[in-house]
């Protein structure tokens, strides 16, 4: 991606370029901004200062809210704001998307809240099926019970107190379906027409009051009626049987034997004299159509009476039936009755769902009562991937007249009672997710238009949401054998769900055809093991279709009307919509005007012009997928449209902008149409943004920038894209799926100069809260400022953030581990070091990146910044391994020793594990040190000898070319040879530190004299290994780092890995500890810390054992603070921790902070706490003064002591005219007027009278 311009300094509080909507705190408490305060960090002795890293984007913590959160990966998304300083916050996380979003306000201004929707199941931790009410005022949830779906858009009438809603839904406690609202004060409220019988994607108002719904529909009213009814045949076998008051008679005392019989040759009975109950627990919830009960007939014994309850509704329901001896319909409730020996068949009056059925015998035939077959049906189209739970085969000797499925893999079925039925869960690595799959084939009788669900249990209920990956569903609907495309879903919802897969034709089974869903688990997963769930598919009928011998016929059910994806209401219609009232409205027939089938996917409207898009044609082919509608009737655009489907709209002003699936107009060709354009509605033409970008654009949101010429509107795209077109002048750029065009200056906000926010991930919607505040959903990942593997920190302000002219490639992750150290991979800038000298103004840095150079191509793992030549960007070229990975830098007088997991050829020299850059050429040196030698050679630490030419090379090698060297080895920067520092040393050297001129401090994971240490001292005056004076048998793993507090460098801080568990730790060693180290608690499990290193501050804290009033250790890595979250950088002043630094990387995945590198070392004053520079400067200034003064008076004291013994005395105050003219004209030689110059004074020791 391009870097930001090298301008001004970036500050956490006030960017150049900073993506923002109102930088004010909002009144309202659930969008109030909370400052974090930042201990004030003392640079002065360390001059420029660096931060390394693997990120795209950094920012100092300022406020509670900000995070590392990463866009999620799994689908979900949430509710956000925008703190002052521009980062987004997460307000409230759903499982799943966040589609619409509206302000639900009162014609009195009262807000009651805002309307949220999508297919999520549940919105902060509050469980909600598509739709919910987040309070701005406290930041609560409510779940709007009573749909069961999604809901994909919203329109919100503030005159009316009303919520118009819109999706793919079913209501619960109605007859509605797709559409519904939500009045003030009475709740769910069905709108006259019941809805429709398709999804809704859009609403939008019209200047005259009436109401545009657009979607996918055929019809008002919801779900057309089987031709064929009663056609599914329910499982009693599965279920557990239970009675009471059975006989004791054999053969007659089985309970489940009447399930599945023929005539009676099976029958259940009760005690003679007895009254009793038939009872059936189901594993799954059915809504049954039909109750076929056979009676019993053993020696004159039957039932007369029954009652049938539902469960758990624990309610009695009602039935027909047909009464054969008048063939009268006959209804009955609590007192049912069977002819004796009959077979009677009746019909539930409501639908009720239930998992349990209850029969009570209550009067009886003959000596007692019974049963000789049950048997339940329903409309409802399911097949289950638990096979036992499918139509049973009773039902049917063939399996192409029932329902099955058939499952493959290791399968494991999930009855819980959370769950609606049984289902199969499987647990798969990598490697076996092609072993897994579910085929349902459901049992159609008839062709028609349906809609395919599949239903997901939650992962709550079985605590599988840490695991919970994605499937891919395929399916064959019609006879000729066509596959539709693959749906990918996300299984990570919390609650329960279902998903639309299908919608459209499906044929009966017939001549050795079936139509069937697969699925099978995605080929991409985000854990390396992964749970996927199958529970069942519904095949819902929402149009008839019938074969006659001219095709196919469709049947819309009674009372509705014909429409196509279009539909005006009017909000002052209290009754039932007619087909005159459809036929008058100009937006119907603009949608009986479109090709069949048309889907509208997005709406607005501009005065009385209503603009419509999706997914269609105009009849007459005059436009494609984009038009409007006037006054007079459908508006054909400009160029015909567009040659694809658009997804997203959004209008600012008086420009449209359109998103989707598309690169060009339709009848004419545009430049610059890729995926995104804006139609100026006033000229009716196309306006283009840039060249677009190369993806689909599936959202369009508004936002705020600030820039150069103030706060102007940009307009925020998501989708499946990753670069921006080159146009004109500008090269294209690399994304990842978000950009935001600035139209007040015809430009990407990336492509334009200056620093700005570092943003990634999705926004999905969009709407403005009274108060001036902006509520957004989608799911993002934002840090304050944009910046690529490095920054630096001025001295005068430590809460300045300074991006690097530099561009970082994102790279794969390099194979190379710190053995035994760490596990994370070595990624990005790893350290720095800054050059000075002379003219020079050079920044080095070192890692495992790829950066552009400024002479053309590219330069890895270290790269050099010329300040003094235009910030030029030089490095390692092809003469070192681009697998390489710089680890630790060293500054020898004008020579850079670099180290690390490093391999190439320099000249005629093999190099291995150290080479050497020569900054004042800017280049490789001429000389470089023999290759290291041994297993997987890395140097870790590289520090030189005070006062001499040795540089001592830490890290894992046996040798240094021909010379036995393990581990610890020293390069004589003037022999240029390596030598062997003695002793029985193996192992891995992680870090080398100087306690003196003669001492070296040496953590890593070795062996001394075949003793584990992870600790020890090397004496370079007598070449000999020396026992550290404090007691290290606590230290639980491999030494990584090492920070000194003092000059006295008795006393610092450790930080390693546990061997045990492989968890970071941070110990401390000193101050009054007796000489054992010191646990530091307060990072979570999940902590890896990669550095630490005391700072100085300018104002105090509370003195702790630990840290001196004026000092705070900063902890640097991958770090989890229990109170706060992740956090890339954090302060710990002895007892508190503070999250310093926030890192995300350009993917919208955490960041971390590798190191601070700084041009000078740092330097540690005496605890007392240190003045202002200010008052320091006047301090000094009155100091210099005072010395004057005082020079002053002593000059004039001496001089007047002088005089008094030459025998100085006055002069006369006035002399005669004579003894004037006199004294006038006696001249001085030129002797006794300069001879005193050069001597002592006179009285001073050594000094003599002036002769005359």
């Amino acid at each position: 991606m391009r870097p930001p311009s090298f301008y001004a300094p970036t500050t956490a509080s006030a960017l150049l370029l900073l993506l923002t909507t109102a930088l004010t705190p909002t009144p309202t408490h659930a969008l109030t901004a909370t400052a974090i305060t930042q201990p004030t960090l003392n640079l002065d002795g360390l001059g420029r200062v660096g931060i390394a890293g693997d990120f795209s984007g950094l920012s100092i913590v300022e406020y509670a809210g900000q995070s590392e959160t990463s866009p999620f990966a799994n689908g979900t998304q949430s509710l956000l704001s925008r703190l002052p300083n521009g980062v987004f916050t997460t307000l409230a996380s759903s499982d799943a998307q966040i589609q619409a979003l509206c302000v639900h306000e009162l014609a009195d201004g009262t807000v009651k809240g805002i309307f949220v929707g999508g297919n999520f199941t549940g919105l902060g931790n509050v469980a909600a099926s598509g739709v919910a009410l987040w309070s701005p005022e406290d930041g609560s949830v409510m779940a709007l019970a009573g749909l069961a779906g999604k809901v994909h858009a919203l329109l919100c009438d503030r005159e009316k107190g009303t919520v118009y809603v819109g999706g793919d839904f079913k209501a619960n406690e109605s007859n509605s379906s797709n559409a519904i609202s939500w009045v003030d004060g009475k709740g769910w409220t069905d709108l006259p027409f019941d809805g429709f019988n398709g999804p809704v994607k859009s609403i939008t108002a019209t200047a005259n009051g009436t109401v545009v719904f657009g979607g996918s529909f055929t019809s008002l009213g919801n779900a057309s009626s089987p031709l064929v009814r009663h056609a599914q045949t329910v499982n009693l076998v599965s279920t557990n049987i239970t009675a009471t008051q059975t006989t004791d008679l054999a053969g007659f005392n089985d309970p489940s034997s009447i399930v599945c019989s023929e005539g009676t040759s099976n029958q259940w009975l009760t005690r003679d004299g007895q009254l009793g109950s038939w009872t059936a627990g189901f594993k799954f919830e059915f809504k049954p159509t039909k109750l076929k009960l056979r009676n019993a007939d053993h020696e004159g014994r039957g039932t007369k009476i029954f009652r049938f309850t539902a469960f758990p509704l624990a309610g009695i329901m009602n039935l027909t039936y047909t009464d054969s001896s008048t063939n009268e319909t006959k209804f009955c409730d609590a007192w049912c009755e069977l002819g004796e020996g009959a077979t009677q068949e009746y019909f539930f009056v409501n639908d009720v769902n239930m998992n349990a059925i209850r029969i009570d015998i209550f009067e009886y035939y003959g000596a007692g009562g019974g049963l000789a077959g049950i048997e339940l049906f329903q409309d409802d189209i399911f097949a289950f991937a638990s096979t036992e739970l499918n139509e049973p085969t009773c039902a049917s000797s063939s399996a192409d007249a029932r329902s099955t499925s058939t499952a493959t893999g290791p399968w494991t079925a999930i009855d819980n009672d959370a769950v609606d039925s049984e289902y199969l869960s499987v647990n798969l690595d990598a490697t076996e997710l092609s072993t897994a799959r579910v085929v349902f084939e459901p049992h159609i009788q008839q062709s028609g238009e349906y809609s395919v669900l599949l239903f997901t249990p939650g992962c709550r209920q079985d605590n599988s949401c840490s695991t919970r990956g994605q499937i891919n569903v395929t399916g064959t609907y019609t006879a000729d054998g066509t596959a539709e495309s693959p749906v990918i879903l996300f299984q990570t919802n919390d609650y329960d769900k279902y998903d639309t897969v299908y919608r459209g034709r499906v044929d009966a089974s017939e001549s050795g055809f079936r139509p069937s869903v697969t699925l099978t688990p995605a080929s991409s997963q985000s854990f390396s093991t992964v749970n996927i769930v199958a529970q069942k598919v519904q095949f819902q009928l929402w149009n008839n279709m019938t074969s006659s011998g001219s095709g196919t016929t469709s049947t819309e059910s009674t009372g509705t009307t014909d429409l196509n994806g279009l539909y005006e209401f009017d909000p002052t219609q209290t009754g039932t919509p007619t087909a005159s009232d459809i036929a008058s409205s100009v937006v119907n027939s603009a949608g009986r005007g479109l090709g069949p089938s048309a889907t509208v996917i997005a709406m607005t409207a501009k005065d009385d012009i209503t603009y419509v898009a999706g997914n269609f044609s105009a009849d007459d082919g005059s436009f494609l997928y984009f038009f409007s509608i006037g006054p007079d009737g459908p508006i054909t655009p400009s160029k015909g449209g567009l040659n694809g489907t658009v997804y997203s709209m959004l209008l600012a002003d008086d420009i449209l902008y359109v998103g989707g699936n598309f690169q060009n107009t339709n009848t004419e060709s545009t430049d610059g149409v890729g995926f995104v354009v804006g139609y100026d509605t006033t000229n009716n033409e196309w306006v283009t943004l840039g060249a677009g970008v190369n993806g689909r654009v599936m959202d369009i949101v508004a936002l705020s920038v600030n820039v150069s010429s103030g706060t102007q509107e940009a307009i925020a795209i998501s989708g499946d894209f990753n670069r921006i077109e080159a146009s004109g002048s500008s090269a294209a750029l690399d994304v990842d799926g978000f950009a935001v065009w600035v139209p007040s200056q015809n430009q990407w906000l990336e492509l334009m100069d200056g620093d700005r926010i570092a943003i990634q991930g999705v926004l999905s919607a969009s709407v403005s809260i009274p108060n001036d505040s902006v509520l957004y959903a989608g799911s993002i990942s934002s840090q304050s400022l944009e910046a690529f593997g490095a920054v630096t920190i001025t001295d005068t302000d430590p809460n300045t953030l300074q991006p690097l002219p530099m561009i970082i490639q994102e790279t794969s992750s390099s194979s190379l581990r710190r053995r035994t150290v760490v596990s994370a991979d070595y990624q990005g800038v790893v350290t720095g070091a800054f050059y000075n000298e002379g003219s020079a103004n050079l920044t080095i840095l070192g890692g495992h990146f790829t950066a552009e150079a400024t002479a053309g191509g590219t330069v890895s793992n270290l790269a050099v910044i010329n300040g003094a030549s235009n910030d030029s960007v030089t490095g390692f070229g092809t003469e070192i391994n681009n697998s390489s990975v710089v680890m630790t830098l060293a500054k020898v007088d004008a020579l850079l020793f670099v180290g690390g997991s490093i391999e190439g050829t320099v000249g005629s020299t093999d190099v291995k594990g150290v080479v050497v850059w020569d900054m004042s050429t800017n280049a490789l040196a001429s000389e470089q040190p023999v290759g290291l030698e041994g297993d997987a050679v890395a140097v870790y630490s590289i520090n030189r000898r005070p006062n001499t030419q040795e540089i001592f090379v830490g890290g894992a090698f046996s040798s240094a070319g021909s010379l036995p060297c393990p581990s610890l080895c020293v390069f004589d920067n003037s022999a240029k040879q390596w030598t062997n520092i003695g002793g029985d040393v193996n192992g891995t050297v992680n870090i080398i530190l100087w306690l003196d001129n003669d001492s070296l401090l040496v953590g890593g994971d070795m062996t001394l004299n075949n003793t584990a240490t992870y600790l020890a001292v090397y004496s370079a005056k007598s070449s000999a290994w020396e026992a550290f004076t404090g007691d290290i048998s606590n230290i639980p793993g491999p030494v990584q780092s090492i920070a000194f507090d003092s000059s006295a460098k008795d006393s610092f801080f450790i930080s390693g890995v546990t061997v045990s568990d492989g968890s970071a730790y941070l110990m401390k060693y000193g101050n009054n500890n007796d000489n054992k180290f010191i646990t530091v608690d307060g990072l979570g499990d999940g902590s890896t810390i990669r550095n630490v290193q005391v700072l100085e501050l300018s104002t105090e804290h509370a003195s702790t054992d630990s840290l001196s009033s004026s000092q705070s250790l900063l902890v640097m890595g991958s770090l989890d603070l229990p109170s706060f979250g992740n956090a890339s950088a954090a302060l710990y002043n002895g007892s508190n921790w503070t999250p310093f630094l926030l890192a995300s990387k350009e993917n919208g995945e955490r960041g971390s902070v590798a190191s601070l590198f700084s041009e000078n070392e740092q330097n540690f004053n005496s605890g007392r706490k240190k003045l202002a520079r200010g008052f320091v400067i006047l301090i000094s200034l009155a100091i210099a003064l005072g010395l004057v003064f005082l020079i002053v008076v002593l000059g004039v004291l001496s001089s007047y002591l002088r005089r008094r013994r030459e025998g100085y005395s006055p002069a006369p105050t006035r002399a005669s005219p004579v003894e004037q003219s006199m004294q006038m004209q006696s001249r001085l030689s030129p002797a006794a007027l300069f001879g005193s110059i050069g001597q002592n004074s006179a009285g001073s020791p050594g000094s003599r009278p002036m002769l005359t």
